[in-house]
């Protein structure tokens, strides 16, 4: 084999470490990123009060993370209409009261399912 096909070969082989390496990484940080809490209507119908709001899994999933880093965001994605307007801003009303700053809560229209609040920490 000559000295040029041999580079090439090396080339060819570190080229392919790299881009397998990418693709892991790129397939950890989505499904890392990707981890939403969800918020059902069932759970949210109860009468509520700050110890039952924090008891709820997804919340209190999410107030969690948020504390371990003062940079994060809530993404709250919810069920479009009317009632899943008055839904988002009933917990975002909440959320602000139990000492989360409105700052640090995104809301976005578009759940997966109407009766569905999704509750994502972002890193930034």
């Amino acid at each position: 084999m000559k000295k040029s096909e041999n580079q090439f070969y090396v080339m060819l082989c570190i080229m392919k470490t790299l881009i397998s390496s990418a693709v892991m990484l790129l397939f950890l940080s989505n499904s890392y990123a990707a981890e939403a809490e969800l918020l059902h209507a069932n759970e949210w119908s109860v009468p509520k009060q700050s110890t039952t709001i924090l008891a709820m899994p997804a919340i209190h999933k999410s107030m969690s993370k948020l504390q371990k880093n003062v940079n994060s965001v809530l993404k709250l994605k919810y069920p479009g209409g009317d009632e899943g307007t008055l839904w988002v801003n009933e917990l975002r009303s909440w959320l602000i009261a139990l000492g989360l700053s409105s700052s640090r809560i995104e809301l976005v229209q578009g759940s997966a399912i109407s009766t569905t609040i999704e509750l994502e920490v972002l890193f930034n």
